[in-house]
């Protein structure tokens, strides 16, 4: 996976819970603190993704960045702020508006409790769960990961080993011939002073027969 795609999911989860907290008929002051800070990491996400974007050179990816923000976190972050000051100023939220943002997008039901407070818990608890089912689940992919770096690992272990037994035989089959190669030219140089002594020999034998020659002539 990707640096894009991991922080496009990042960015889809946050907004995912986010539009589940809005969604819901009970709207505390924690839930909205909670919506605010899904959205500014939402928004970082966004940022990043659009960094890796312009340095990948994606045209898609570029185009897309630039409305995402717009189009998806700015609404929510609007309707967070009205929710807040209708909180600070006691208003009752509008259900209409409601359904206008989300597209008829519904959370589920968090059990019909009718303390706010508690409503809230669950739902940060259940949302606590969903993060720990992801981070289970990129745990087994960090294991998987793993386990085939380490089965990689083994394989180039074995071919380190076999490129050592390889360079022992060349090394074996360069020390063979360098013994050969020793061999011959203790041989050629034998054969050469055996070249040597005879014309020195048939040097002296012509020497003698000329001095022969000429005392024969000189008689």
């Amino acid at each position: 996976m990707s640096e894009y795609q991991e922080y496009e999911e990042e960015y889809d989860r946050n907004l995912a819970r986010v539009r589940s907290f809005l969604s819901s008929n009970v709207r505390s002051l924690t839930t909205l603190r909670e919506c605010e800070r899904l959205l500014a990491q939402a928004k970082r996400c966004a940022t990043a993704m659009d960094h890796i974007a312009e340095e990948g050179g994606d045209a898609f990816q570029i185009s897309e960045c630039k409305f995402r923000v717009q189009r998806d976190v700015e609404p929510l972050m609007n309707e967070v702020d009205r929710a807040l000051k209708q909180k600070e100023n006691g208003d009752i939220f509008d259900d209409t508006q409601r359904d206008m943002l989300f597209s008829g997008y519904r959370a589920p039901t968090l059990g019909g409790g009718v303390d706010d407070n508690g409503d809230d818990m669950e739902m940060l608890i259940r949302s606590s769960e969903d993060m720990l089912r992801e981070s289970q689940a990129l745990c087994i992919s960090s294991e998987e990961v793993g386990s085939d770096t380490l089965f990689a690992m083994s394989r180039q272990r074995e071919q380190l080993y076999n490129a050592s037994d390889y360079l022992a035989g060349a090394k074996a089959h360069m020390q063979q011939a360098k013994v050969l190669l020793g061999s011959m030219s203790a041989k050629t140089l034998r054969n050469k002073r055996f070249l040597q002594g005879i014309i020195v020999i048939l040097i002296l034998a012509n020497i003698v027969v000329f001095i022969a020659i000429v005392k024969k002539k000189l008689k």
